[in-house]
């Protein structure tokens, strides 16, 4: 009966959600960009590439995962989860390792939901937290972006992303202030969604103090995340001015974030050669850093490898994700 719930499941979801689109897609994609590549050309870039800028990139991608962890806790704390941060610290980077064997960061997220809601059976709580971390993460960046386009009129981008940048901030605002009225008005004083909003998750809109402090550290780690792409950038002696990076790496990493692709793979290097290309920045080189950006996305998870088996044989870790998962049934 499980298996056949499985198939009716994934026979019922949409196309370009299945695994295997999203893997063909990031295929093709990477094929078609190779095509009209010079790999010659490609294989140099990369092999001149200076190491030890590729290294501060590295370390400073990890360091924004940190950064990351944090902003997640100060989310949870409210929500009643009062564990150490050593223990968000650990769920956290787990959850970026077990993002390397998914198409996208749904196991990851569903891992470090599962490790914070442990024993307390909280789970509905527990995933809430990842939610309101992944959503409060993704306006910020929207802000980041739209804020350094309106900024920098010199540089040229397409029409829908300046008049985006213009909707964006005003948008997010509105519905911060307004939505939560929205639900309590649309659902029943006894229904989940407005004891969500009026009861479980009301710090998120009622502390505003909560909110700021949590959007700061939202900005610290979107732009520890862009500057590690201008050392990247630096790796491959491409000297584009550094602000440029603030207004096209948010657009690649929003359109990453759609579940069209494999952890974007295809889209970041098609995003990159956009608009580097724009800037003067030769096909090879800018195909290079999105491949070397992939590449430290990758080395990142193996951290959070590393992260995993060091908490899973600690005495008072909580051990691997499916242990947690049978403990909680």
């Amino acid at each position: 009966m499980v298996g056949m719930r499985g198939t009716e499941t994934q026979a019922r979801s949409p196309v370009w959600s299945r695994t295997w689109f999203k893997l063909s897609l990031s295929v093709l994609l990477l094929a078609g960009l190779l095509w009209k590549t010079d790999l010659s050309d490609l294989v140099g870039a990369v092999a001149r590439a200076n190491p030890w800028w590729v290294l501060l990139a590295l370390l400073t991608y990890i360091g924004s995962q940190v950064v990351s962890s944090i902003r997640w806790t100060m989310l949870a704390r409210p929500l009643g989860f009062n564990d150490p941060f050593s223990s968000f610290f650990a769920s956290y980077f787990t959850g970026m390792y077990f993002n390397l064997f998914a198409p996208s960061t749904v196991a990851g997220d569903i891992s470090r939901a599962l490790h914070l809601a442990g024993t307390q059976r909280r789970k509905s709580l527990a995933f809430t937290t990842v939610i309101a971390d992944r959503g409060l993460g993704f306006i910020v960046l929207c802000w980041i972006g739209a804020l350094a386009t309106i900024l920098q009129p010199g540089y040229r981008v397409p029409p829908p992303l300046w008049y985006g940048a213009w909707v964006v901030p005003p948008a997010t605002l509105l519905g911060w202030l307004y939505l939560p009225q929205l639900v309590v008005r649309m659902f029943a004083p006894d229904s989940r969604p407005r004891r969500l909003v009026e009861r479980d998750v009301a710090a998120y809109w009622k502390d505003r103090r909560l909110l700021l402090q949590t959007s700061a550290v939202a900005a610290v780690f979107h732009v520890m995340q862009i500057l590690s792409q201008v050392w990247l950038a630096r790796a491959l002696g491409v000297q584009v001015a550094w602000p440029f990076f603030f207004i096209f790496v948010p657009v690649v990493n929003i359109l990453g974030m759609l579940p069209i692709s494999f952890s974007g793979i295809g889209i970041r290097e098609g995003g990159y050669l956009f608009f580097l290309g724009q800037l003067g920045v030769p096909r090879p080189t800018a195909v290079a850093i999105g491949l070397l950006s992939s590449a430290v996305v990758l080395a990142s998870g193996l951290a959070g490898g590393a992260v995993y088996l060091l908490w899973r044989s600690h005495p008072r870790g909580r051990g691997p994700l499916l242990r947690s998962a049978a403990r909680d049934r």
